[in-house]
């Protein structure tokens, strides 16, 4: 057992590092690619879909006004980012690790928590991930919620993932096939139909707000530019083999025994709609979008090769 102290320290340094790699390695670097970004976004002058992610620009926005006060420009709008940065890489790395105890013992959770972060730098891949980043925590925090019974606080967390990206809609689906008899549940039907609801309305609200085209010529266009991308640009395969081969053996050996939810996230969820589905809604290359699937192959893998620092069903650590 770990002392709670010696894992927030984890967190946080580990937070700490990956905030600092992403200032330095790509923020400062295209300081004014992201100054434009940024800008347009809070000014309501750049395309859909990054018209519609708000929620980090705009939580930065307060760290810029602020540090501008006794910085200028430039270290302000960096200082902030930074510190964006590691409060978000701090989020995720929480979420992460609430999800991983699930499964693990502290040292357990830990070794997953740590393998995760191994992989973050491989897919910082541009200068705006912080949503994605944002993304992966909601995600494991919604995790924890389904795997917790505690579907009331799906409902919030979806009203709020909606102004980070579109993405998180999917986060109903794991929810919907994280059992196989949910498929005859009617309270998970009406959950599934209600949080779809819940996550239009606030991206509703958003267009109502922003202005702009959610459909039509935009949205073709958001769906064919990233396909036509992909096949022109195949350096994706040797990244996504590198990064999700190693796992594949470890997933699938003693695969009937491991946990439901994991099981079915991984060859219900994960095929259909990140596999398939982001082929044409994202540059492959980018894995940072797709730093769920990690999420769920990890503890899977960890199943078969730390098997003593499993927890059984009771949330006792297995002999």
């Amino acid at each position: 057992m770990i002392e709670n102290k010696k894992i927030w320290f984890i967190v946080f340094f580990t937070a700490l590092i990956l905030g600092y790699f992403q200032t330095v390695r790509t923020d400062a670097p295209n300081y004014e690619l992201k100054l434009t970004r940024h800008t347009t976004i809070i000014n309501n002058t750049i395309e859909y879909p990054y018209k519609y992610r708000l929620l980090n620009p705009y939580i930065t926005q307060i760290w810029i006004s602020a540090l501008s006060m006794v910085l200028p420009d430039k270290p302000a709008f960096i200082a902030a980012y930074t510190l964006q940065n590691v409060i978000v890489f701090a989020f995720m790395l929480f979420c992460l690790l609430k999800f991983f105890r699930l499964w693990f013992d502290d040292t357990g959770a830990v070794i997953a928590l740590l393998l995760f972060a191994v992989l973050v730098p491989l897919s910082l891949t541009g200068y705006d991930v912080l949503g994605d980043m944002t993304t992966a925590g909601i995600m494991a925090l919604g995790f924890y919620f389904i795997n917790t019974s505690k579907i009331k606080l799906l409902y919030p967390l979806v009203f709020i993932a909606a102004f980070n990206e579109l993405q998180l809609i999917l986060l109903i689906a794991f929810y919907f096939f994280s059992r196989l008899s949910n498929l005859k549940d009617k309270t998970v039907w009406l959950n599934s139909i209600l949080l779809t609801i819940t996550f239009l309305a606030a991206y509703g609200s958003i267009y109502l707000l922003r202005g702009g085209s959610a459909g039509g010529s935009e949205v073709n266009w958001y769906f064919t530019k990233d396909a036509a991308f992909n096949i022109a640009h195949k350096d994706w395969i040797v990244l996504w083999f590198i990064m999700i081969a190693p796992f594949i053996y470890f997933v699938f050996k003693g695969f009937k025994s491991k946990p439901e939810f994991l099981k079915n996230s991984a060859v219900i969820v994960l095929p259909l709609f990140y596999f398939g589905a982001f082929f044409f809604i994202a540059r492959l290359r980018e894995i940072d979008k797709a730093l769920t699937i990690f999420t769920i192959l990890i503890p899977l893998a960890l199943y078969t090769i730390i098997p003593k620092h499993i927890k059984d069903t009771k949330g006792q650590v297995k002999a």
